[in-house]
């Protein structure tokens, strides 16, 4: 994954290092040597990652990434800050004026790489979330301190009970005021007993064991949104996959201070919680766009679409399925004798009244300004006019009172039609059968059902095999024997 990247450092010999770092990886690398000259190249065409040194004349960081921050094209741009090696001060002054990770001069390649991949993954990511949702703030980079942190839970994971890695994340854990928990790597193995924001993976030696584990909690539903910070034992040797390609949010040797940490694990955790609230807000838009406002029923878009699933899943799986148009009968005397608004309590009354009378794997839908779509998958013809007839009933039996204490008496017609397990016929053929048969309904006088049958399947492929054809009518034109019928060409002449 490669990606436009900004240097800035006055020193031009660390600049070439930093960029001999990137070249293998095909990064487009351009240089500045002054703060000034670095802000008009990114006016100019805003990078994915800038690297500023930390001593860069007249740096002024948190000013820096605030303005970055304050404008729409760079608030995915993730700001590195280039440090001296274990340079704890540094680095805390960093991550403290709003940097989103901290690098030191004598960086390993691989290390580097890793990391600006995890920014340029979250970059993809936010960049996804923001155009479904609208959002305009960056998440997750160099965010402005909240006043008033929500408490996280956050959950150490150690991979080996020594005494002194012990003591040093009870020591952490005391300094913060999120909710934590130590845990063993093999209590996390056998399953976090809750779903933490943030879990502190602390290697410690056990390299094996510390990416087993972090490939466990990624793919664990409890914890697979979870911050996972890995904590790399410094004196172990570089592993050559990183555990920021493995599901690693951030990485850290474990010679950084506990301050370092601390804010490290803040951070996460606030990420974290901006990310929730992302993903609720595209669940909040996801129900949106396929919710009827009046009635709370799926619309026509999902209804179309779970229709075009069941096409699918019945070509792997075959099962029979039946469909019920419901239409409210003499809907327009409703809205001109009582009002618009009555007509849409009624709308829902009946909505209602037909969600509660079938199964939860069935699919309700308001279909058209008065109509509903009622689909019964794996069922059988029998059942489903059991189904149809209860839906009848209910709706004759039970009016609405509207707000002026009056009792509006709705009453519907139903069209249904059923296809066996071994039937050809697709969805759009079904519901082009119900409503031939809900036209028969209304036809027929109203407040009744009518069962499609092979006529109303007509051109419809595999018509024989319909369970229709077999269970429900006798009067069709039967076909003569095989061997008597003429060509097409003939009967149609």
């Amino acid at each position: 994954m490669s990606g436009h990247v900004l240097i800035i450092d006055a020193l031009s010999n660390r600049r070439i290092k930093l960029q001999a770092l990137l070249d293998c990886a095909m990064h487009r690398v351009d240089h500045a040597e002054r703060q000034l000259d670095g802000l008009s190249q990114i006016r100019a065409t805003p990078p994915d990652v800038v690297i500023i040194a930390h001593d860069l004349p007249g740096l002024k960081l948190a000013s820096f990434c605030k303005l970055l921050r304050a404008n729409p094209k760079t608030q995915l741009t993730a700001v590195l800050v280039a440090v001296p090696t274990e340079n704890h001060s540094a680095r805390v002054a960093a991550l403290s004026a709003g940097a989103a990770d901290v690098i030191e001069y004598a960086v390993d390649a691989s290390d580097l790489q890793a990391r600006l991949r995890s920014f340029m993954r979250q970059q993809c990511s936010l960049r996804d979330t923001r155009t479904r949702t609208g959002i305009a703030d960056a998440v997750g980079f160099a965010e402005d301190q909240i006043l008033f942190e929500q408490t996280a839970r956050v959950a150490t994971i150690l991979c080996t009970d020594c005494a002194d890695l012990v003591a040093r994340t009870t020591a952490l854990g005391a300094g913060t005021d999120h909710r934590t928990s130590i845990l063993s790597a093999e209590d996390a193995r056998r399953g976090l007993p809750e779903a933490y924001d943030v879990c502190v993976i602390w290697e410690a030696g056990q390299p094996n064991t510390a990416r087993h584990l972090l490939g466990i909690l990624k793919s664990t539903p409890i914890t697979r949104h979870s911050k996972i910070l890995f904590v790399a034992d410094s004196s172990s040797k570089l592993s050559p996959v990183s555990p920021l390609d493995i599901g690693a949010a951030d990485e850290v040797p474990d010679c950084v201070s506990n301050e370092e940490l601390l804010l490290r694990i803040k951070r996460l955790a606030r990420t974290k919680r901006l990310e929730d609230e992302a993903r609720e807000t595209l669940k909040t838009l996801d129900r949106k766009a396929y919710t009827d406002p009046v009635t709370g029923l799926h619309n026509r878009q999902f209804a179309n679409e779970y229709l075009q699933r069941q096409d699918r899943e019945r070509a792997e799986n075959p099962q029979p399925m039946a469909l019920i148009l419901a239409d409210i009968d003499h809907f327009k005397k409703i809205n001109d004798n009582h009002g618009h608004t009555c007509g849409d309590e009624v709308l829902a009354h009946i909505a209602s009244l037909l969600k509660s009378s079938v199964r939860s794997s069935d699919m309700v839908a308001r279909y058209g300004g008065e109509e509903f779509l009622v689909v019964l998958p794996g069922i059988g013809l029998h059942a489903a006019k059991s189904v149809a007839d209860r839906l009848l009933n209910a709706v004759a039996r039970d009016p609405k009172q509207i707000s002026d204490g009056t009792h509006v008496r709705a009453t519907i017609s139903l069209g249904l039609a059923h296809i066996s397990k071994a039937s050809g016929q697709s969805t759009r053929d079904l519901f082009n059968a119900a409503d031939k048969a809900l036209y028969r309904a209304k036809s027929d006088g109203r407040n009744r059902l009518r069962i499609a049958t092979v006529d109303d399947f007509f051109g419809c492929a595999d018509r024989s095999s319909s369970s229709l054809a077999r269970e429900t009518m006798g009067t069709y034109r039967r076909q003569p024997p095989a061997s008597s019928r003429k060509p097409n060409s003939m009967r149609s002449a």
